[in-house]
Order: structure tokens, then C-alpha cells, then sequence
């Protein structure tokens, strides 16, 4: 009588709530596992539900994952385009864009574990996804590089080798935890301080 009860009276959850309490437990479990050693029973088990109930909502473990890739993505760019960037001089707007970032990857250690993931691994299944999310993430930071007369090309390529500077820097400090973001920004700029045509980043 009891188990019938507690059936009909447990509560429903909404999908609008439900859904991201899934994602939450996929991100733990795809970044300590990895896409292929993750299971979808490992992710039920992580978001307290049942494993039908994963494969109702998101149909395969490919499916969760995509959807989790999707959400961690547009909640970097969305950071990157919401960074308050002031009207000094370039350095001063690069040092608040990778404030931005990197405010991201410490409050999401497992979600930017798995990105990179993918990032590297560039599976066939997710790898346009990604590269598309990080193609956007280069072209927020050429939107803060460009000055009046520089040359696009010159922009575009400090901007994808300030980009993956910026991956490096953020999975060493995921082993480094202890380092200030400061020091992690400050970085970032003194890197972009010696490419070329970039002397007068700082100003006086």
C-alpha cells in the first residue's frame, strides 16, 4: 500500500526543471568519465531518475551529450558577449574579455573538462558543433582586437592564436587551481603584447 501511495502522490517534476537537473548530472559524469566510458546509467544514477526517463528526454547517450555540449557553449559565448569591456585602450578590453572567460572555466571545472574533450578529440558526431562554438568564441575576441586600419587577416590569426593560448592557460590552471585569475589574464595579455604590430596594447 505504501509503494502504491508514494507513486501516485511523488511529485511531478516540470521538463523546464527536470531537463537542466539532467545536464548537470551529465557534465559530472561525461568529465570524469569521458564520452566513452560514460553510461547512461551512471547518468540516470547521477540525476536520481530512471534510465528510461534519460532516453525519453534526449533518445541516446549521443543525444544528452550533444545537448550538454550545446548548452555549455552558449553559456561561454553568452559570458563573452556579456563581458562589461571598457573604452580604454586594447589591453584594457582583451583584460576584460579573458576575465570573462576564465570567470567561466572556474565556475565550471567540469563543464570546460568536457569541451576540451572535444575539442581535442574533434569526434565526427559532435566535432562541427564545436568547432562552430569555438569559431564564434575567435570571432568575439577579433571583435576586441580590431582597431581602426589593422588588417583583418592580421586580427583574425592574433585572434585564433589568442583563442588557443587562452584553452591552454585555462586546462593549466584546472592543475594549477591555487593561481589567481589575475595572473591567468594578466598572461593572456603579455602573450598578445608580442604579436606582432601589438606594441602599443597598453599604452602609456
Amino acid at each position: 500500500m505504501y509503494a502504491c501511495v508514494t507513486s501516485h502522490t511523488r511529485k511531478r517534476i516540470p521538463r523546464t526543471e527536470r531537463e537542466p537537473l539532467m545536464l548537470d548530472a551529465a557534465e559530472r559524469v561525461f568529465s570524469a568519465s569521458g564520452f566513452h566510458g560514460a553510461s547512461m546509467d551512471a547518468i540516470a544514477a547521477a540525476a536520481g531518475i530512471s534510465k528510461p526517463m534519460v532516453y525519453n528526454y534526449f533518445g541516446s547517450k549521443e543525444g544528452i551529450y550533444l545537448a550538454y555540449l550545446e548548452r555549455a557553449g552558449r553559456d561561454l559565448l553568452n559570458r563573452l558577449i556579456e563581458a562589461d569591456l571598457p573604452e580604454g585602450r586594447l589591453g584594457e578590453r582583451l583584460a576584460a574579455g579573458a576575465g570573462a572567460f576564465f570567470g567561466f572555466v572556474g565556475e565550471n571545472h567540469d563543464g570546460w573538462r568536457v569541451l576540451r574533450e572535444e575539442m581535442v578529440g574533434q569526434r565526427e558526431s559532435v566535432g562541427g558543433q564545436v568547432a562552430t562554438m569555438r569559431s564564434a568564441v575567435s570571432a568575439l575576441l577579433s571583435e576586441v582586437l580590431v582597431e581602426e586600419g589593422d588588417d583583418p587577416r592580421l586580427v583574425d590569426a592574433h585572434a585564433n592564436a589568442l583563442t588557443g593560448a587562452g584553452e591552454s592557460l585555462a586546462d593549466w590552471w584546472l592543475e594549477h587551481p591555487a593561481t589567481p585569475v589575475e595572473v591567468l589574464v594578466d598572461t593572456l595579455v603579455a602573450m598578445a603584447e608580442r604579436l606582432p604590430g601589438s606594441a602599443d596594447m597598453k599604452g602609456p
